[in-house]
């Protein structure tokens, strides 16, 4: 019986160890040399507006880190994110259309009362 009740805390464990890291997902690594891909734009959100004091600082120059990976891909150019105590650079990313007509609205700081928020990109 310890056997059996053994192997059922094990499996427990290893659930819980899966579903902490991610359900199940896959994990690629990619060579650097290999075009870096997101399926969707990696942005800052949140439900909650806050509004940074600091300004932010101008964006980098950033070139376009590798050949595009298809007809169907736009570059989604980097951004400081603000993590609330500095900004920190996220670099650009090659991302793919949602639709062939499709135009990425790039994110942006947007100056405000107080200070800067932030305004997600989007599709349009």
């Amino acid at each position: 019986m310890k056997l059996k009740i053994g192997g059922f805390i094990f499996l427990l464990a290893m659930a819980v160890l899966l579903a902490a890291c991610g359900g199940g997902t896959k994990v690629v690594v990619v060579p650097p040399s290999a075009p870096v891909v997101a399926a969707a734009p990696v942005t800052p959100t949140s439900a909650v507006v806050v509004t940074v004091p600091a300004t932010p600082p101008p964006p980098d120059t950033e070139a376009v880190a590798s050949v595009n990976p298809g007809s169907d891909y736009v570059w989604v150019r980097g951004y400081y994110n603000w993590d609330g105590s500095r900004y920190a650079w996220v670099p650009g990313t090659w991302v793919r259309t949602p639709r062939p007509s499709a135009v990425w609205v790039p994110a942006h700081w947007q100056p405000t009362t107080g200070g800067y928020v932030w305004v997600a990109g989007s599709w349009r």
